[in-house]
């Protein structure tokens, strides 16, 4: 779940953490009304049948006690065409090997929240600009960092995915979530302020890395 808080991730960790073979099977729980069951219809159910219960986010929260996946390996100061001068940060992938790069502006210590950008780079959208729109999100986005003086952008970094020209978020776009919450925890940021031209999106487990998005915000597109 550290990787991605799935449902099918957390019934291969419990099974493991049990000493187990690390392997599970899932099920879905439906109401009476053939409705599907949330957390609320579920506690109910465990106790009505003296079942124990637990949430992705308790097995991320009891993981990150014990469990480490990505680790800074690197830091100094850098000047950029894109807002000056930065904290560049690198992080080491444990389960993947690749490296990750964080750049920071201003005091992220503060309880305030943290303007942030996670941008999983894809060559054919930031290279190739073959979605109009999405090419300078990585530039505008720390633009806009800059201009509020402080914030984070992580830049995550897979090599072993597959390019991608449609819009399929594929399972290694969904892995990046996981290892970017992880890094933002390691930063010691609680709150954000998300940078984002998508939807509010529905993090699975994000509480158990103790973090939280506040709001979000549009990147705002500059002109060439």
């Amino acid at each position: 779940v550290l990787v991605r808080a799935g449902h099918t991730e957390a019934a291969v960790d419990i099974s493991r953490l049990a000493g187990l073979n690390p392997a599970g099977v899932i099920c879905e729980i439906m109401n009476e009304d053939g409705t599907m069951s949330r957390l609320p219809d579920l506690i109910g159910f465990a106790q009505r049948h003296g079942l124990k219960i637990g949430t992705i986010s308790d097995l991320i929260a009891y993981r990150r006690r014990h469990d480490n996946l990505v680790r800074e390996t690197s830091v100094r100061s850098i000047c950029s065409e894109y807002g000056g001068t930065w904290q560049m940060r690198v992080f080491g992938d444990v389960t993947g090997g690749g490296e990750h790069i964080v750049l920071t502006k201003g005091d992220i210590s503060t309880p305030e929240p943290v303007l942030a950008r996670m941008h999983a780079v894809n060559p054919v959208e930031d290279l190739l600009a073959v979605h109009p729109g999405r090419t300078h999100q990585l530039r505008d986005s720390m633009l806009a960092v800059a201009e509020e003086g402080r914030g984070v952008i992580v830049v995550l970094r897979d090599m072993a995915a597959k390019l991608e020209v449609g819009d399929h978020v594929s399972p290694h776009r969904l892995r990046q979530y996981g290892i970017g919450a992880q890094i933002l925890s390691a930063l010691g940021i609680r709150d954000l302020i998300l940078l984002t031209n998508s939807p509010t999106p529905k993090v699975v487990g994000l509480e158990g890395y103790g973090l939280s998005i506040t709001a979000t915000r549009p990147i705002p597109a500059r002109k060439d």
